[in-house]
């Protein structure tokens, strides 16, 4: 039963958007019935079809008499990795978002950077701090570390709006498992700065590392949200299986 706040509709016609994004329902695949999906999501016939109505206004199902709904297009402009807990959000506001490379450099990396890296203190990291921004606010600090990333190529790139496919097109990484470990901090003269809070504002922060299909990290990122409109969310089935990140 959903009891959040958000209408009925918007909360079904986002999890029907993000799961058709992350190829939960496949092109070509049908979706539940709409009786199906009252059962599913605990809600009345007039929010399913709200959010089916919405869908298709989008151009991602087609309804089809004596057939039902189904997926006809998920490759949409966007994040085309999965963005963990924000993906949501990340789906319905990509196209309001910005981003601005603040500094890219070499630097010795910090105790956590060397552990979540594998690197021998005092090692050299590439370091690239980026600011996201949705429309005008600042609402993403993120600091991405690198074993051997070329400055000056992260540097020619500009603006880089989505790290990691950057990292894996023009990089050359393969990202098959994530790690992330989740804590509230306090914003210190940094993130007050960067985030655009006062001092000792709640901040979430994320530690996350990246492994190849070897286990291998090839990244490691430590980035800071200001969660007030983006709300880190993530689903779950009952056999304690992810649905969605």
């Amino acid at each position: 039963m959903i009891t959040i706040k958000q209408t009925l509709n918007v909360k079904v016609f986002e999890d029907l958007y993000n799961k058709i994004k992350s190829n939960y329902y496949a092109l070509g695949e049908k979706l539940p019935t709409e009786s199906e999906m009252q059962e599913i999501y605990g809600v009345s016939r007039a929010p399913i079809r709200q959010a089916l109505g919405r869908l298709q206004t989008e151009g991602l199902i087609e309804r089809r008499p004596g057939i039902g709904s189904v997926v006809i297009e998920n490759d949409l402009s966007g994040p085309s990795i999965q963005m963990g807990g924000f993906s949501s959000n990340f789906n319905r506001r990509w196209s309001q978002l910005n981003c601005r490379t603040v500094d890219v450099s070499k630097v010795v990396a910090e105790e956590d950077v060397a552990k979540g890296l594998e690197l021998k203190p005092d090692s050299l990291a590439t370091k690239i701090t980026r600011l996201r921004s949705d429309q005008d606010t600042p609402t993403f600090l993120l600091f991405h570390y690198y074993v051997d990333a070329d400055v000056q190529t992260v540097k020619n790139a500009g603006e880089i709006l989505h790290m990691r496919q950057f990292a894996s097109e023009v990089l050359g990484l393969e990202f098959a498992f994530v790690n992330e470990e989740i804590r509230a901090v306090k914003a210190d003269d940094q993130l007050s700065y960067y985030l655009e809070v006062e001092k000792g504002y709640p901040i979430l922060q994320i530690n996350r590392t990246s492994y190849n299909s070897e286990y291998k990290p090839v990244e490691y990122v430590r980035y800071f949200v200001r969660t007030e409109d983006w709300p880190y969310k993530v689903m779950y089935n009952q056999d304690g299986g992810k649905m969605e990140l």
